[in-house]
């Protein structure tokens, strides 16, 4: 069956974003875990949390965009039961730990920035240790929430009949087995913690930034007052990535509704959706990338030894 024109020009495009989220994701992870090894000392806490966040965002995209790019170019039965399971289930799992990640920025740079009282003080020197803890335990809840729900997954392949509820090239949901109320239960209670835990610390930075700005406003030295401190630079980038995700984070519930109530899989506005989707973990490394001095100085090397060798 050929393409039409329109087909072809969203193929590309989908693909064209999948390569570049994969590329922006994959070299800030490496320029991250290459200053963790060469420059510890120069290295702060918070760049564990990103290298996470890059990392996951980069198997979501994988995991979530490879079935509809194959499918796309008419190869049809190409995953069996176990394939479906496994590939569905590290999908749900990192999309999760990208918004728990998000979550956890929000609040760790939150409580970085915040004034806090003296009888909390503990916990704000103390943020950095929980880190690692936090991460860890990021996956162990996403992967028991999702681990039953996957059961239900199986290939389409030996199926005529179509379901609804779950759009998906090569996987249905069987509709002999219903996902327990439970899981859908702690899936949405998660989304909920996500997003108040992400927003609530968003709206206090965002009240932070406007009091130092009008204190900055009464300085002596406008030069002064005008150069961003690292701190606030941090938070504007992490409040751009919040705003993103809710955003994004809505569009891919519209997808969600959306296949709830038709059968067709793949159509056109169904294919722009499916695009919003997973535009947060692409768009995600250059987010970071912006205002990243750890960036700016790796391109104006990049930059100089090009020129050096003409």
């Amino acid at each position: 069956m050929t393409a039409t024109a329109g087909e072809t020009v969203f193929r590309l495009l989908f693909v064209s974003k999948v390569c570049l989220g994969i590329l922006g994701n994959c070299v800030l992870f490496l320029l991250y875990a290459y200053s963790s090894v060469c420059k510890p000392r120069l290295q702060k806490p918070i760049a564990i949390v990103f290298m996470h966040l890059t990392l996951v965002n980069a198997l979501t995209i994988i995991f979530e965009s490879t079935p509809f790019i194959v499918s796309s170019y008419g190869v049809l039965c190409f995953w069996d039961d176990a394939t479906c399971k496994a590939v569905l289930f590290l999908f749900r799992v990192t999309r999760g730990l990208s918004a728990c990640t998000t979550t956890f920025l929000s609040t760790f740079q939150a409580l970085t920035i915040s004034h806090t009282p003296a009888q909390w003080a503990w916990l704000k020197s103390r943020s950095s240790t929980c880190i690692l803890p936090s991460l860890l335990s990021f996956w162990i809840l996403n992967s028991v929430i999702y681990f039953r729900m996957i059961k239900t997954v199986e290939s389409n392949c030996n199926s005529t009949i179509m379901s609804r509820g779950f759009s998906h090239p090569y996987c249905q949901m069987n509709v002999e087995r219903h996902t327990p109320s439970p899981i859908i239960s702690s899936i949405v209670l998660r989304d909920a913690l996500s997003l108040v835990l992400m927003v609530a610390p968003s709206l206090y930075m965002v009240r932070l930034l406007y009091r130092h700005h009008r204190r900055a406003r009464h300085l002596h030295s406008p030069s002064l007052a005008s150069q961003p401190a690292p701190e606030n630079t941090a938070t504007h980038t992490i409040l751009l990535l919040v705003s993103c995700f809710v955003f994004f984070y809505c569009s891919n519930n519209i997808v969600t509704v959306y296949s709830l109530y038709t059968l067709e899989k793949l159509n056109n506005s169904k294919g722009v959706l499916l695009m919003l989707s997973f535009s947060y973990p692409t768009l995600c490394p250059f987010l970071l990338m912006k205002n990243n001095r750890m960036v700016s100085r790796w391109f104006t090397h990049l930059c100089y030894t090009k020129n050096f060798k003409k």
